[in-house]
């Protein structure tokens, strides 16, 4: 049991250890030796985890050279439009003809709907919408019972009567028209 009498007194004090005696090999360094060689450590692992910032390496001269050499074959290219990066330019002319065989062959093919919707009913139809059928810039006109007129006035006017010649509506249409596709 205790005694009354201690109740209020400090604890006694705990042992001293014993002092470390380290082998004579390690005897040899100072605390002093050993606080500097840790300080370059944490020197060293500062240095080390320190993020450094990239260094982007300048372009060399023909970097830029080649960029402006691109660049201004670029420009020529969709300036000049040469044939062997566009290849050939139509001519003008033959453009013109085949869009005028083009929209004959059109033409004769709106006629032979009237054609059927005469022949069908009597009469041809008082609009195109009658027949199903519509070219964008072709006027129709009924000009009696049983005919009637086309007519395309954008560029060449081409101007269809319902009593001309198929024929010689036609020219030469059909083989322009057909001149490029495969049979």
């Amino acid at each position: 049991m205790t005694d009354p009498e201690d109740e209020g007194a400090p604890p006694p004090p705990a042992p001293t250890p014993a002092p470390v005696v380290l082998p004579e090999a390690d005897n040899t360094s100072s605390q002093l030796d050993r606080a500097r060689m840790l300080a370059e450590v944490m020197d060293y692992v500062i240095k080390v985890s320190t993020p450094t910032p990239m260094e982007i390496p300048r372009p060399k001269l023909w970097v830029p050279l080649l960029g402006f050499a691109c660049m201004i074959f670029a420009f020529y290219s969709w300036g000049a439009r040469p044939e062997w990066i566009w290849g050939p330019q139509p001519d003008a002319a033959q453009a013109q003809a085949t869009r005028d065989a083009e929209m004959r062959f059109q033409m004769f093919l709106l006629a032979q709907r009237i054609f059927n919707y005469r022949r069908e009913f009597g009469a041809v139809p008082d609009s195109l919408a009658q027949v199903g059928e519509r070219i964008p810039g072709v006027r129709y006109e009924a000009l009696t019972d049983t005919s009637f007129v086309l007519r395309y006035e954008r560029g060449i006017p081409i101007i269809l009567y319902s009593t001309d010649s198929m024929d010689d509506f036609l020219r030469n249409a059909l083989d322009v028209v057909t001149a490029g596709k495969p049979k």
